[in-house]
């Protein structure tokens, strides 16, 4: 039978059902409808809520207290020199009859290192020694001759106070006896120039034997007996040793004193006011583990390189157990602070930016403030501060981006002075 021919009882309760079906339907839809809005209605309340909150909450900063600027160690390298370094040349020429030291050995004043031959040397005193007695005997002649002079110019003058003399002899006496006066001191003037000439050689001769001038250490030798010397020139030996004050090899030997050293260092114009004669320093050796050793500022330049802008120093170092060698590298601490420093803040305290070189400082308030500064040596987690600061601030110890000029923020002390947490 047709749904149409279906009786209407039939037809009615399928109507039912369908109803049924539809509002159940309709009913679940509602639920999940209802399900997925209401927890987004209240996450976008508690959203707006903590949105709110964070409108109405101070951004919180940590602030720390600069610190005064301690002294720090100023470490710079140099190259020790012997206090005393002289290189010995020959002041006459000939050829080395013998040396009696080598490199290494220890001397003292007047000892003698070598011994020179010249034998045209001292055929030349004999020369002059010769030609001194030569005019010597000269000068007696001479003296002899003005006697004489004298004498006969004495008798003429007697005859004449009796008119028994020529005038004309009694004028030509007294010409000789002139002559004969101005002779003697020609003669006595050439006996000076050729008893100078004779001490002149005698000393040319005492250059034979090369003396040390001061105590100290052989540290160059550059010649060997027979080797022709040239009096104050360089020796042609190719096989001889640089030597540390030319560098170059030359001189019949070079001698250092190294019971003191020294050492020339270039401090920057930043410390160099701070520098003073007596300031002790201490002088480490690279790559050796041993005690640093402790020497003195002795003398400045007074004046600072154009070029550099550094101040030369010189410190002088004790070293009678000779432990230290001249030539040595090492590093030269000074104990000193920059000129001008005054304060000491982290590094991560200070802003680099278009603006300059900045810190944030909470002031009157709780108003941040950007505070130019001038800063001085960077120790890596910290920096001196050498103008901008009083030293009685907050200075933000980490400052952002998203932190404005007047925002008012709520500052956090740093529990430590150094400004870590």
């Amino acid at each position: 039978m047709s749904e149409l021919g279906a009786p209407l009882p039939a037809r009615r309760a399928r109507t039912r059902s369908m109803v049924v079906i539809g509002l159940a339907i309709a009913a679940l839809f509602l639920i999940l409808l209802v399900a997925g809005i209401v927890p987004r209605v209240r996450s976008q309340r508690e959203l707006a809520t903590a949105a709110q909150k964070t409108q109405i909450t101070l951004a919180q900063v940590y602030v720390i207290r600069p610190q005064p600027a301690a002294e720090a160690g100023l470490s710079l390298a140099a190259t020790t020199q012997a206090i005393q370094d002289s290189i010995i040349y020959a002041r006459t020429s000939g050829y080395l009859r013998k040396r009696y030291v080598d490199i290494g050995d220890r001397v003292t004043t007047g000892q003698l290192l070598a011994e020179v031959d010249s034998p045209e040397i001292e055929q030349q005193l004999r020369q002059a020694k010769a030609d001194l007695q030569q005019s010597e005997k000269n000068r007696d002649l001479q003296m002899a001759n003005l006697d004489l002079a004298r004498a006969t110019m004495a008798r003429y003058e007697a005859a004449d106070a009796e008119g028994a003399v020529a005038k004309q002899a009694l004028d030509q006496s007294v010409a000789t006896y002139r002559t004969a006066q101005a002779a003697v001191a020609a003669a006595e003037a050439n006996v000076e120039s050729n008893r100078a000439n004779v001490q002149r050689y005698l000393e040319m001769t005492a250059f034979q034997r090369i003396l040390a001038p001061f105590d100290g250490t052989i540290i160059q030798r550059n010649v060997d007996a027979g080797a022709l010397i040239t009096a104050g020139s360089p020796v042609n030996n190719t096989a001889a040793a640089p030597t540390s004050v030319t560098g170059a090899a030359s001189g019949l030997f070079e001698i250092a004193q190294i019971d003191t050293l020294r050492v020339f260092v270039n401090v920057p114009q930043v410390y160099a006011p701070s520098l003073k004669v007596g300031l002790p320093v201490e002088v480490a050796v690279r790559g050796r583990l041993m005690q640093p050793v402790t020497g003195t500022v002795t003398r400045t330049a007074g004046a600072l390189d154009p070029g550099t802008r550094t101040l030369l120093t010189q410190v002088d170092i004790p070293n009678a157990s000779h432990r230290l060698l001249a030539g040595m590298f090492v590093y030269v601490t000074f104990k000193i602070g920059p000129s001008g420093t005054r304060w000491r803040v982290p590094s991560t305290a200070v802003i680099f930016n278009a603006q300059g070189t900045r810190v944030a400082i909470v002031g009157t308030g709780n108003k941040l403030h950007f505070q130019d500064v001038i800063l001085g040596r960077d120790f890596g987690t910290s920096i001196d501060v050498q103008g901008g600061l009083e030293g009685h601030e907050a200075v933000v110890k980490q400052p952002t981006v998203a932190l404005q000029e007047g925002q008012i923020v709520t500052p956090i002390e740093s529990p430590s002075p150094s400004g870590g947490d």
